[in-house]
């Protein structure tokens, strides 16, 4: 065996009766190869075998190959080329495969398979006369006269007994295995190996299991179970329907008509019909070859609803499909799968069972499936060895499979940041390894598909528990009802607690109970929804309800989620005794109760299911927790129904601080300032009454004095705070504490 380091110029050779292989003379001298003699020229994973012929010049390349036949490499190699002479020997028998030009002349050539088998031997023989072949090699002949009168475009090489490469002759026997379609070889070969999806398995096994009873010949001996031939796949965008369809059509060796709803459209009256005709007829013609699956994608946007559609194409198109989709009973090798992310806008009479009689929902990912996502894309990026997937997973609620996929990839491209167009290209750069804090820095950038395009999405810059000083016992009430069946589901499963529906915090105002929130939120790691009054109040009747509708459903997807509902009593007042007509506020609170206790879920837009864990016993409580919070400082302008247990399990009262939590308060909030001669104890006994935002906006007093008695001064002293003191007065008297002295204890968390 020989290896040179030659570029290699592959292309198709176009004497039919050869398979040459031109070497100029002084690489077939350096080489040693006798000229007319067979080599296997092996270049990236292709093996070539070619009869060896010298030429006098061969401009810059120094070997140029025909590929008539060819066959897959076992290894993969470099750029180099290696060339390895062949011993060969007249063929004794060989086993082929046909692949024929057109479909339709599949079942002519298998029925001359089954009673004229001689004549398709000698017509092979004929075709591979003096053509050095090996198993599982592959003999081009779509150039070919011969083959092209005979409608044949390749012959496959199944085995060569007794040699590994050999030549045919006139006493070579030959025995065909299989005839199968061009189209159906070339979708085979166009369609890379896939790899399986990551999170997908149990999804994948019950489409599996579909498809094969689908092609099943016989039910039962009575023939008395119908078989069942289509599947509708639903699921919010990016969660690999698509994906998945393809990979399970190439795991079973089935082909693969794939048509995109708007596809099917026609301009003239009639073409919708034709075109649909024409998909289901070749689907009928390929099922006779072997497995055949159509995929219908979006295909809500074929088979709309009839009943309120005025367009008469789409219910023309409806019906033409009803009707095809009843003849696929008779078709043993033929399953249709449909897929949707609008299933509600799809007719009725599709979804029955004996047309489309399975429903497989594909879910937003849980924990665990996220994590299998992600190791599944950075298996093939350069990862820190430290790299946490499990952390980063616990990041991306709400996240599908589209969405962790770009989420990797721009991790990829803030590792390559430092990698400018001015560098010189030939200088050799190590790529630095993909980190924790690339993938956080992408996280900022990425942004779940289940929530885009939502008015109710917030960001926020990130709050954690060290940065709110005091107000110790209301944080553990709110990490108890929010925090722990998020971060410990499998402690309240064992205990046999339900997750909490709600959470009030009511206190006066400025005790920093919407920071308390972003808190919770940032260290639950929860998608964080937030609803506002200018948002949520619309002129037109429906729209506020359907806003409500909407978040809930945002949030199921996202979930675990928080609906934060900040100033809950100017949203949803307390309905009245009279008889007057009900306002928007009343039709708001109503939607909000069903949604809260679960009745607004509809089955068509539901996106999270039972799931298991990875134990297969415990359910996955995290995928289905939405927990609404609220705040408010008028606790008594709320409705009964809305702050009974069930609803709002759990009401916190936000208190202004004490002693202890003013002294942390001014600490936090003096961490940045340059101080001098300032005894923040004493200042914390002198702010009684004071709130949060008074102590922090009595530190920002301060510093403006500083300024204002010199522009460049770089210290603020005690003498500024106690000035500032004088200024800012306390937000909270007595007789509103005495108020808030009378509301009700807070609920414990009802069992």
């Amino acid at each position: 065996m020989v290896t040179m380091q030659h570029k290699l110029q592959v292309r198709k050779n176009t004497d039919i009766t050869t398979q040459k292989c031109k070497v100029d003379i002084p690489t077939l001298r350096h080489l040693g190869i006798k000229p007319g003699s067979f080599a296997a020229i092996l270049f990236e994973n292709t093996e070539f075998i070619c009869q060896v012929w010298p030429i006098p010049h061969l401009s810059g390349t120094g070997i140029e190959v025909g590929t008539a036949v060819t066959r897959s490499a076992e290894q993969k190699t470099d750029k180099a080329c290696t060339i390895k002479q062949l011993d060969v020997v007249p063929g004794k028998s060989i086993s082929v495969s046909i692949v024929v030009t057109k479909a339709q002349d599949v079942k002519v050539y298998r029925k001359m398979k089954t009673e004229c088998a001689r004549s398709l031997e000698d017509i092979c023989r004929g075709l591979l006369y003096k053509i050095c072949v090996s198993s599982k090699a592959v003999v081009d002949k779509e150039t070919c006269m011969l083959a092209k009168l005979h409608g044949i475009s390749f012959i496959l090489i199944d085995i060569v007994s007794d040699w590994d490469y050999c030549i045919v002759d006139n006493t070579t026997t030959i025995t065909v295995n299989d005839i199968q379609s061009r189209e159906h070889y070339m979708q085979k070969q166009t369609i890379a190996q896939t790899t399986p999806l990551g999170g997908l398995d149990k999804v994948e096994e019950e489409l599996m299991e579909f498809l094969s009873a689908s092609f099943s010949v016989k039910s039962n001996v009575n023939n008395t179970l119908r078989l069942p031939r289509g599947v509708l796949l639903r699921g919010p965008p990016g969660t690999g329907k698509t994906s998945l369809v393809k990979h399970i059509c190439n795991k079973c060796n089935a082909f693969l008509i794939s048509i995109n709803g708007p596809e099917v459209f026609g301009s003239r009256p009639g073409e919708t019909e034709e075109n649909i005709k024409g998909v289901f007829e070749k689907a009928f013609l390929m099922s006779e070859e072997g497995p055949c699956v159509i995929f219908l994608d979006e295909i809500d946007s074929v088979c709309p609803k009839r009943r309120d559609s005025d367009d008469t194409n789409n219910t023309r198109s409806t019906s033409v499909f009803l009707n095809y989709l009843d003849k696929i009973s008779d078709c043993a090798n033929l399953a249709v799968i449909g897929a949707t992310n609008r299933p509600a806008a799809l007719d009725p009479s599709v979804r029955r069972p004996g047309r489309l009689d399975k429903e497989i929902m594909i879910n937003v990912p849980t924990l665990s499936q996220r994590k299998e996502i992600l190791r599944h894309h950075c298996s093939g990026l350069r990862v820190d060895s430290g790299l946490d997937l499990n952390e980063i997973a616990k990041m991306t609620n709400g996240y599908v499979g589209a969405d962790l996929m770009s989420l990797c990839h721009e991790a990829a491209f803030s590792a390559m940041s430092f990698l400018q167009s001015d560098l010189i290209v030939d200088k050799v750069v190590d790529i630095p390894l993909i980190t924790t804090e690339h993938f956080k820095e992408a996280l900022r950038k990425v942004m779940p598909s289940t929530q885009k395009g939502s008015p109710c999405t917030t960001d926020f810059d990130p709050v954690h528990w060290e940065d709110i000083g005091g107000l110790e016992e209301a944080k553990l009430k709110i990490q108890q009802a929010v925090e722990w069946p998020i971060k410990h589901p499998e402690a309240f499963l064992r205990m046999g607690l339900p997750s909490p529906r709600g959470v009030l915090l009511y206190g006066p105002p400025g005790c920093c109970k919407t920071t308390l929130v972003k808190a919770v939120a940032t260290s639950s790691n929860a998608t964080f929804l937030s609803i506002s009054g200018a948002q949520l109040f619309s002129p037109y009747v429906g729209d506020s309800e359907k806003l409500i509708s909407e978040v809930f459903q945002r949030a199921r997807a996202g979930a675990p989620s928080l609906i934060f509902l900040d100033e809950i009593d100017s949203i949803i007042g307390k309905r009245s005794d009279g008889t007057s007509q009900r306002g928007v506020q009343e039709r708001v609170l109503s939607t909000l109760l069903n949604e809260m206790d679960g009745i607004g879920i509809r089955l068509d837009e539901k996106t999270d299911s039972l799931q298991t864990g990875e134990d297969g016993l415990v359910p996955d409580i995290a995928n289905k927790s939405v927990l609404v919070v609220a705040a408010t400082n008028r606790l008594d302008m709320l409705d009964e129904a809305l702050t009974r247990p069930g609803r709002f399990d759990r009401s916190v009262f936000v208190p202004p601080p004490d002693i202890q939590g003013r002294l942390e308060i001014l600490k936090i909030c003096t961490k940045t300032m340059p101080m001098k001669d300032a005894d923040l104890s004493e200042l914390a006994i002198k702010t009684e009454n004071y709130t949060g935002a008074d102590l922090k906006n009595l530190c920002r007093e301060a510093a403006l004095l500083a300024l204002t008695e010199n522009l460049s001064s770089d210290v603020i002293t005690g003498e500024h705070l106690n000035t500032a003191l004088s200024i800012v007065k306390p937000s909270i008297t007595s007789s509103l504490l005495t108020k808030y002295k009378h509301c009700p204890k807070e609920k414990k968390l009802i069992i």
